[in-house]
């Protein structure tokens, strides 16, 4: 069965959608309802581990619950702070191994010492209660090929939700924002704390945001790191986050370029390189190993490498593999790590939970002819990426989301500190203004880094003051910023 869907849908760490309920009761409703069971902490490696017991809908405390794995590296570093939670991205990105890979460098006493730090799979994805709809992605994710048109990727659309249904029942319905975030003070609760302090990264800021609209006399700090635009939404497809793609690759071409020793310099420099490239997997699958690249592949290997400066190195020596000898191990490898692959060839439900979610929070289900075009109309106009955002049909057959994002004025003891990087091709400059429209209490720094994430990722001058803000509550001037050395 082909699997059409668009580059934006498909990337762990790519946010789209989100958009605002009538009111705050509304999004309120069920959250102190419900008591939870304390905690009960066990050796899991380097960290501790728990299972959270919540509500399957907030709105009904004494229905059905579910599980939400939690993980805490405790503080090292004296006096302890409080409770910081983080959340990685995705939406279904997971937090328990995140805090694997990145609490040995927080909690270091220069930086995060001074924190328990937590996280947590949300509802949905990794090793909490899941949804389900796809078993295998391999050789499905695709770009629409010319026989490809409405409605076959409707067909497709609907058998994939069919599938997500069955697979997923009524927990379906309910992995949106809104639920992730009172299962956050669910969590609080449960640990005994007044407040928690929250570090979220790209759908992490969307997480975020509704917790500090909800919850925000519970918040001691929060740091939103690659902001998201509010009115982003799957039903209305926007060419932002194309055009940042776009300029990504630019920076990338233009600095592999200017090195004389950048392999691509050999077929005729990186635009060159790209061209070849699509030719070869849009005539027939590149082989990769005992597996092959499709069309839809390579655009997903691609974008992953956009992510950093870091992997720039990775992508040269991917289309060089491409082009030079026709395979495509390192695109490959590149495309299973945004698509959750494990090394034993089964997927970690992330996607699932991405598009799940994405639905879940968007009130609107326009006719998928019409989201269709839209995304077609994005294609067109793009130079490198187009055929990587066309296919879209939105939520399609899905039935209304039963409680769509809320995302409203917060009003926080500290204002929130939203971080942006010039150069993400993921959540793009424009999105932090927007964001912080939305959420008003906050104010915003930024660095002329490339790549998505900053703090302790593609930035080291927003290191320090990032640290400061969560340690010693110390606030930036708003749109401070600062130019990498």
């Amino acid at each position: 069965m082909i699997r059409s869907v668009p580059l934006g849908s498909v990337v762990v760490f790519m946010v789209l959608m989100a958009t605002a309920t009538a009111c705050g009761e509304t999004a309120e409703s069920g959250v102190n309802g419900f008591d939870p069971e304390p905690l009960i902490w066990e050796a899991c490696g380097d960290t501790e581990c728990a299972t959270l017991i919540v509500p399957m809908d907030h709105a009904v405390p004494g229905g059905p619950v579910i599980e939400v794995a939690v993980a805490l590296m405790r503080a090292v570093a004296e006096p302890r702070i409080g409770v910081l939670v983080m959340n990685p991205g995705g939406p279904g990105g997971s937090g328990i191994e995140m805090l694997k890979w990145m609490g040995p460098a927080m909690a270091d006493p220069d930086f995060l010492g001074r924190f328990d730090l937590v996280g947590f799979d949300p509802r949905g994805s990794g090793a909490s209660t899941t949804v389900s709809c796809v078993d295998d992605f391999d050789d499905e994710i695709m770009v629409l090929g010319p026989e490809t048109g409405l409605q076959e990727v409707v067909a497709d659309a609907e058998d994939l939700v069919a599938d997500c249904l069955e697979r997923s029942g009524d927990l379906a319905h309910h992995v949106g924002t809104n639920a992730v975030a009172r299962d956050i003070d669910v969590l609080r609760r449960a640990m005994g704390e007044e407040q928690i302090s929250y570090l979220g990264y790209s759908y992490g800021t969307r997480l975020g945001a509704v917790y500090a609209a909800l919850f925000g006399d519970r918040v001691r700090a929060m740091v939103l790191d690659g902001p998201v635009d509010p009115a982003e939404r799957v039903s209305r497809p926007s060419r932002i986050q194309a055009d940042g793609f776009e300029a990504s690759w630019s920076a990338f071409a233009a600095a592999c370029d200017a090195e004389p020793d950048c392999p691509l310099g050999v077929v005729g420099g990186a635009e060159q390189a790209f061209a070849d490239a699509v030719a070869a997997v849009t005539a027939s699958p590149v082989p990769a190993g005992d597996r092959q690249v499709t069309h839809g592949e390579f655009y997903l290997g691609v974008a992953a490498a956009l992510y950093s400066p870091e992997t720039w190195p990775i992508l040269r020596e991917g289309l060089a593999e491409v082009v030079v000898s026709g395979s495509a191990v390192i695109l490959q490898d590149l495309g299973d790590m945004l698509l959750g692959r494990r090394d034993d060839g089964s997927y970690d439900g992330s996607m699932d939970a991405m598009f799940l979610v994405d639905c879940a929070d968007d009130p609107e289900r326009p006719p998928p002819s019409e989201i269709f075009g839209a995304s077609v109309a994005i294609a067109d106009s793009l130079t490198h990426f187009g055929p990587a955002f066309a296919g879209s049909t939105g939520c399609h057959p899905l039935p209304a989301a039963v409680d769509p994002l809320y995302v409203g004025p917060a009003d926080l003891v500290v204002p929130a500190l939203v971080v942006y990087l010039e150069g993400d091709p993921a959540t793009p400059p424009i999105w932090a203004g927007a964001l912080v429209a939305a959420l008003g209490d906050a104010v915003v720094i930024s660095s002329n880094a490339e790549g998505h994430g900053a703090y302790l990722a593609n930035s080291w001058c927003l290191t320090e003051p990032v640290t400061r803000y969560l340690v010693d509550l110390q606030v930036p001037a708003d749109g401070w910023s600062c130019r990498e050395p």
